[in-house]
């Protein structure tokens, strides 16, 4: 359970008389009443209380629940005067001066916030009003009229101070008859278990005067509500620990379910995700493929020249791989910012910002146009290619997803993204990459621009280093992450459904079918077998310029 729901259990126990024992030798509440009934009538003739008609008596309907021997059921009005106050304007207010309260100051001031005033009148002027109506002392219950949650003050302060007409509702109990913070007690169980049948109101539910007077109020005897206030206060106090626990916790279980996504991508680029196999083909040798495949391209006028990556020095490495790995540049193994080239008319995939998912299977949805709408002024992509946002915070948020499914193969977008196009590494290994925590805290470190308006350059993304592992290791890796991030989402839902709540299935694979993964892979030149007729022209389109 809950220390919430604890609490409402505790409080609906304490005003039935089943959380202290009763005592026969307890002067019986009726007996209580009739010298309340008393009092109020004196302060009636006195003029300290306003003549009021009496209130009807209680139903049976009225009634919720039985109570033990010794208690008795009574309106809130039979135990004091309930009252609001004079008329303030806001042409009235002044800069400093008495605080002049709001429902609003008054329900945080009933959880036991600080005094924030956000309007004030002249102490003339409070004198005026508190002549007229009196002024809430300590003892006194002050409540919002619009009350479903018990947010009721028990004024505790003599700094003076006034509150506003209709919105705030002020109950002055008889003193020393009662104990005011069991009435007080009493009335939020009552509005938290019954608030919509004792509420008015068609545009929402409030309270009245009338209606808090009529408000039926379980009363024990006198020397019962000081040990239901001791046992409350002990009970409530431990409910204070339970929810500073549940709050740690909940802390830590949302650090947790952040933290996890992290921690999984940057073991998955450091080589600690997956055994290693002596047998996998080094990633030195991927990288001689990489080149020579580059340099066909080019050749074949299929890939733009590019001016040469900087070597890599001993600086630069932030950490030691394993066998087998290698450091490079996002630009060796990677296209960066290509441009298509098609007919005007073929139609093709539109991709906004907003389309693109910052969830690590999001992925993305599109629109459709034709070539010629958007081949200018947007960014260029093609199936299989790796889009990142550039630009705060869409970068930091992770928006990026590798393009599938496109309209024909093709498609254009926000100018705001950087598209990595692969060769012979596999996207979904680039995906991760660009995912992981040290190319996001690099990018963050080198951005350009204006606050609100920095952006990734493309030379960083061209120069940042990446750990390439052999190809069949990128294969274990692809399938390992995709494996934990399932779960890592499968307990973020578990933690955000509330308990009893049916947890949908969360599996969702990296979004493109085996059919499609066979065909891209070829045209990478990721599958040692040799492509068909159909993998090859796939793999001429991949690269027209």
């Amino acid at each position: 359970m809950k220390a919430t729901q604890l609490r409402q259990t505790i409080l609906q126990s304490a005003v039935q008389g089943k959380l202290v024992p009763q005592n026969l030798h307890d002067e019986p509440a009726a007996a209580l009443l009739a010298r309340i009934r008393a009092e109020k009538a004196k302060f009636a003739s006195e003029g300290k209380f306003k003549k009021e008609k009496p209130l009807p008596p209680l139903t049976e309907n009225e009634i919720p629940y039985d109570l033990p021997d010794g208690w008795e059921w009574c309106k809130l009005g039979t135990l004091g005067d309930v009252q609001s106050s004079k008329r303030v304007f806001t042409s009235e207010f002044v800069d400093n001066g008495i605080p002049f309260y709001r429902g609003t100051e008054i329900g945080a001031l009933a959880t036991g916030q600080k005094r924030v005033p956000k309007y004030y009148i002249t102490e003339s002027h409070y004198q005026d009003l508190a002549s007229h109506t009196g002024k809430p002392a300590i003892g006194d219950l002050l409540m919002p009229s619009i009350c479903p949650d018990g947010r009721i003050w028990l004024v505790d302060s003599e700094e003076p101070f006034y509150f506003k007409d209709g919105r705030v509702l002020w109950v002055r109990l008889i003193k020393g008859f009662l104990n005011n913070s069991y009435i007080q007690q009493a009335l939020k169980a009552r509005l938290i278990s019954d608030y919509a049948n004792i509420a008015s109101g068609t545009t929402f539910a409030e309270l009245k005067i009338f209606l808090l007077k009529g408000i039926a109020i379980p009363l024990p005897p006198f020397t019962e509500q000081g040990r239901i206030v001791a046992k409350l206060n002990e009970l409530m106090a431990l409910c204070d620990e339970l929810e500073a626990a549940e709050k740690k916790l909940g802390n830590l279980d949302s650090r947790f379910a952040e933290y996890l996504p992290k921690s999984i991508l940057q073991a998955a680029v450091q080589g600690k995700l997956v055994p290693h196999n002596i047998h996998d083909e080094p990633a030195d040798k991927l990288l001689e493929c990489i080149k020579a495949e580059k340099a066909k391209l080019v050749k074949t006028g299929k890939l733009k020249k590019e001016k040469p990556l900087p070597p890599i020095t001993e600086d630069e490495i932030p950490y030691d791989l394993p066998d087998g790995w290698k450091w490079c540049r996002l630009g060796d193994v990677c296209q960066v910012n290509p441009r298509n080239k098609l007919a005007d008319e073929i139609h093709v995939s539109f991709i906004p910002m907003t389309l693109i998912s910052s969830d690590f299977f999001g992925g993305h949805q599109q629109e459709q146009r034709i070539w010629r709408e958007v081949k200018s002024g947007f960014t260029h992509f093609a199936e299989g290619d790796i889009v990142i946002a550039k630009i705060t915070p869409c970068f930091q948020n992770k928006k990026s997803c590798i393009m599938r499914r496109l309209k024909n193969g093709f498609g254009a977008g926000t100018t705001e993204l950087h598209v990595l196009r692969p060769i012979h590494v596999l996207p979904e290994y680039i995906l991760i990459y660009a995912k992981s925590p040290d190319f996001l805290d690099d990018g963050v470190k080198n951005m350009t621009g204006t606050a609100g308006q920095q952006r990734v350059p493309t030379e960083f993304v061209r120069s940042a280093l990446i750990p390439v592992p052999p190809l069949a290791e990128q294969q274990r890796i692809v399938a390992k992450v995709n494996e934990l991030m399932t779960l890592c989402d499968a307990l973020k839902a578990a933690h955000e459904t509330p308990v009893g709540a049916p947890i949908a299935a969360t599996v969702i694979p990296f979004p493109h079918q085996e059919e499609e993964t066979e065909m891209l892979m070829a045209a990478r030149g990721a599958m040692p077998k040799a492509p068909s007729k159909t993998l090859q022209d796939a793999r001429n389109r991949l690269f027209e310029d």
